[in-house]
């Protein structure tokens, strides 16, 4: 801004600027707040422009409409500056439209210097930031997966399913069969998406199918899992392994009986989804730090997609999720 200030008294008052200490002392402390007035004025356009056109794709118009607002302050600050010189004879200046259109030039390359200058900044610290999220998201994935398989392949996971799969092989071979078909596509996915950020709505399904397949061999029609999902929704995203969390959850905090089913919802509405379940609480209720829901809140925040949100009215807890679209690149 110094320099700026100085070649525009400069271009008004010729050598005069430097040689008469009085006009140098006055039109300095004039220009100095009219040029930091326009100059604050001019971030507040670049910070708004920020929030308005986030996106890179963004980025041409965004610099364009950032330019053409800085062209239009700067040269409205010059001209009414000189006209308001000339009006009061300030130190005998009077308008010269040569030197004016000499000061207008200036101070537009000036403007593309400042805006070139503000989308550098900005980008680089949405860089910064990008890649410092980047890294607690990997980081928080890997510890998920792990904890995820810490608790699938424990003795009390495989000696349920193992006493389920031996009753079955000599009950029901052709059973037996299904059973160990689905277990192997629970760890199948569970190893495969050990390093995603992101799975497909769809692949979310198909896997919590194969893992209710599980569970509903052990308690029968004391379980019951309900999907209403619109096709539109099938390729949206969210973070690997929400629905089992969630449903585990769900068989971990209720009681289930034939004659009154634990009922999971899974649907859809308005770009998120929801799962839901009746309440029918253990009398002993079992012990819960709320890992699984802290996990998932805290990777939507990483991934700044939004929050979830938690409703317990006392009969039906559910749990919403924002799904995330899928980008067009």
């Amino acid at each position: 801004l110094p320099p700026t200030i100085a070649a525009f008294n400069f271009w008004l008052f010729g050598a005069r600027y430097f040689t008469e200490p009085e006009l140098f002392c006055w039109s300095t402390a004039i220009a100095f707040p009219i040029g930091l007035a326009s100059w604050f004025l001019q971030i507040r356009v670049a910070l708004a422009l920020q929030r308005s056109f986030p996106r890179y794709s963004q980025t041409i118009k965004r610099l364009a409409i950032a330019l053409s607002l800085y062209i239009v302050i700067t040269c409205s600050t010059i001209t009414l500056v000189c006209l308001a010189y000339d009006y009061l004879n300030f130190f005998d200046y009077q308008l010269n439209v040569r030197r004016l259109m000499w000061m207008l030039i200036t101070g537009v390359l000036v403007d593309i210097l400042g805006a070139s200058c503000h989308e550098a900044a900005a980008f680089y610290e949405r860089w910064k930031k990008a890649a410092v999220l980047a890294e607690q998201l990997k980081r928080e994935n890997l510890q998920t997966q792990l904890d995820s398989l810490k608790k699938q392949v424990n003795p009390h996971f495989l000696f349920n399913s193992l006493n389920s799969l031996s009753s079955l092989i000599s009950e029901d071979p052709a059973q037996a069969e299904i059973f160990l078909d689905e277990l192997s596509k629970v760890y199948r996915y569970l190893l495969r998406n050990s390093e995603d950020d992101l799975t497909t709505l769809t692949a979310e399904l198909q896997f919590i199918q194969s893992y209710y397949h599980l569970l509903k061999t052990r308690y029968g029609d004391s379980l019951l899992l309900h999907t209403i999902v619109e096709d539109q929704y099938l390729d949206h995203l969210l973070p690997p392994l929400t629905l089992q969390m969630l449903v585990e959850n769900a068989v971990k905090h209720n009681r289930m009986m034939k004659e009154s089913p634990l009922q999971i919802v899974l649907k859809t509405s308005g770009g998120k989804l929801i799962i839901c379940n009746n309440l029918q609480r253990k009398v002993r209720q079992v012990s819960s730090n709320r890992i699984g829901l802290s996990n998932i809140a805290k990777k939507y925040k990483l991934l700044q997609q939004g929050e979830i949100e938690v409703k317990d009215d006392g009969k039906e807890f559910a749990v919403i999720i924002p799904l995330i679209k899928m980008p067009e690149d």
